[in-house]
């Protein structure tokens, strides 16, 4: 009883440690969490609002007084939603599944979100878009040893 007393005893500092870093680790993976979520809301909501305002402006043309005034900011968002929108990996949209399921490991979170997008727009690959899911949820597991 005493031995295992004081081999309980010799282990806690290192059980203290481990129990910090697992700590440590959720609290860095919450907080990296949130933010990947504040920056996929604030990426919806800007493409979101922009092709709002887009829509908007097409009926300028209908007013020719109107649609000189807006010709300006029609060519503004138009880049802002291009640039929002842009694809990260060149010659994505002539990839084939395969090549398109190796590419899409290792993007951020925001640029699989731009390249999901693409997908779900246009060719709807359902092996590609689940590789993409299945990336984002990844990026939002915890790490090893930071789980509950």
């Amino acid at each position: 009883m005493l031995e295992t007393l004081w081999t309980d005893l010799k282990n806690t500092p290192t059980r203290i440690r481990d129990r910090q870093q697992a700590l440590v680790g959720r609290a860095r993976h919450r907080a990296y969490v949130a933010r990947t979520n504040g920056h996929e809301r604030f990426w919806t909501l800007r493409t979101t609002a922009l092709e709002e305002v887009e829509g908007w402006l097409e009926h300028t043309a209908e007013v020719p007084v109107l649609h000189r005034v807006t010709t300006p900011v029609e060519k503004l968002v138009h880049e802002r939603l291009e640039a929002d929108l842009a694809l990260p990996l060149e010659g994505y949209a002539a990839m084939n599944a395969k090549t398109a399921i190796q590419a899409v490991r290792g993007l951020d979170h925001l640029d699989l979100l731009r390249v999901r997008r693409h997908e779900a727009e246009n060719k709807v690959r359902k092996t590609v878009l689940a590789a993409i899911d299945g990336e984002l949820e990844h990026l939002l597991d915890p790490p090893e040893g930071a789980a509950a």
